[in-house]
């Protein structure tokens, strides 16, 4: 047996591809014919590229039902765990080591007001005989603990193990939570459309809108392994906050000047909270980093503003012409054509392209395409200002 590759998300569940169609395994799930025929039909919409179909949509019902499905499936593998000697060990490692660097809650139904009475009853759970453990609803894993749980399990596998019926068992849990996860993105298509049209200046100068749907699929992912009806909102506001949180982590991460997360965060609870003095500290921060950044693009992207003057418009053409002859001839082949593509130069048609698109183009990582725009950036400053001075 060949396990997936690892991706670079801990609480993403990976097992291997299964034989079944994605159609019969939701129908291995037992679901409602509603809901079975809704998934058939987004699932042909989809294959089709008819994103605009009227159902691709989760109804309250919906929810509920997937909801269900989700903590019945976690608690499944929570029991599974507890049966086998093996398991049982990933989990008390697990648990032992959760909160050495930050709390986390372990279970699903229970409440503690000091979290280290949690994990001493997730110690005492799992230490128990395997013929005599009794896991209830309650007592529940969480599902950060069973993506590491999982992930440990994976990691100590032996062929034996992996050939066992246990280990069958667990995966074929596993395959199940992943395929609700998958009926939550197939219909949260409209949802994550609307929520990435909207993306903020600061992130559309990192990821395009095709980028920024691909990345929100990971944010619906997480809520779907999370979500259940009890937390008080529906799974749309739900996985807003994680597809939002997702789109923002990637795209900061790829800018040219990092901004931290946390300063975005800070800004918006502010803003909630009606706080003026600490939301005007926050944007004078995020305006100091991305001050610089503004002046060196500014180079590029000036000359292509539209004006209804005719006389501005023959200026700017004609600045426009001078700018790409001093791309051509300061810029290496190379960091021309990377400039170009970046602000939608000729002959890019004005379409300008992300750095994940570049990357992808050239083989290298967007680090290397970063860096080399950046160069190339300075490059066409430091040539513009010997023209002055000279």
């Amino acid at each position: 047996m060949q396990i997936a590759t690892k991706q670079n998300i801990v609480d993403i569940l990976v097992t291997e591809c299964s034989e079944n169609t994605f159609l019969q395994q939701v129908c291995e799930l037992g679901l409602s014919a509603e809901l079975q025929n809704k998934c058939i039909e987004a699932d042909r919409a989809l294959t089709s590229e008819d994103i605009s179909a009227k159902h691709l949509y989760l109804t309250k019902e919906d929810e509920g039902e997937l909801a269900t499905e989700v903590l019945l499936t976690r608690h499944r593998f929570t029991q599974l765990v507890a049966k086998n000697v093996v398991f049982r060990q990933a989990a008390l490692t697990i648990i032992q080591n959760i909160y050495i660097s930050k709390e986390r809650k372990i279970f699903f139904g229970t409440s503690f007001d000091i979290a280290e009475k949690e994990r001493q009853v997730g110690l005492n759970l799992f230490s128990q005989p395997a013929d005599s453990v009794s896991v209830p609803l309650e007592k529940t894993f969480q599902h950060l603990i069973i993506a590491r749980v999982w992930e440990r399990i994976l990691y100590k596998a032996n062929p034996e193990l992996i050939d066992s019926k246990a280990f069958a068992q667990l995966r074929g849990v596993v395959q199940r939570l992943n395929t609700a996860r998958n009926i939550y993105i197939l219909l949260t298509t409209r949802l994550v459309a609307k929520i990435t049209s909207q993306l903020q200046k600061t992130y559309q100068q990192s990821i395009n809108h095709r980028d920024a749907c691909q990345i929100a699929s990971f944010g619906v992912a997480r809520a779907a392994y999370r979500y259940h009806p009890s937390i008080g909102v529906r799974f749309s506001t739900y996985a807003s906050k994680w597809i939002q949180r997702e789109v923002q982590l990637q795209a900061l991460s790829g800018r040219l000047i990092k901004v931290p997360a946390s300063l975005l965060e800070r800004l918006s609870k502010a803003s909630r909270k009606g706080n003026k003095e600490e939301e005007q500290q926050a944007v004078g921060t995020l305006a100091n980093a991305t001050v610089a950044l503004s002046s060196e693009e500014d180079i590029l992207i000036q000359p292509y503003l539209s004006s209804a003057d005719p006389a501005d418009s023959a200026e700017q053409k004609q600045l426009a012409g001078i700018l790409m002859r001093i791309v051509n001839s300061v810029l290496p082949e190379k960091s021309a054509d990377i400039v170009k593509r970046r602000y939608g130069l000729k002959p890019y048609g004005g379409q300008p392209q992300s750095m994940v698109e570049i990357s992808k183009l050239y083989g290298v990582s967007r680090g290397s395409i970063y860096q080399l725009e950046k160069k190339a950036l300075r490059q066409l400053r430091n040539h513009l200002r010997s023209k002055e001075i000279a």
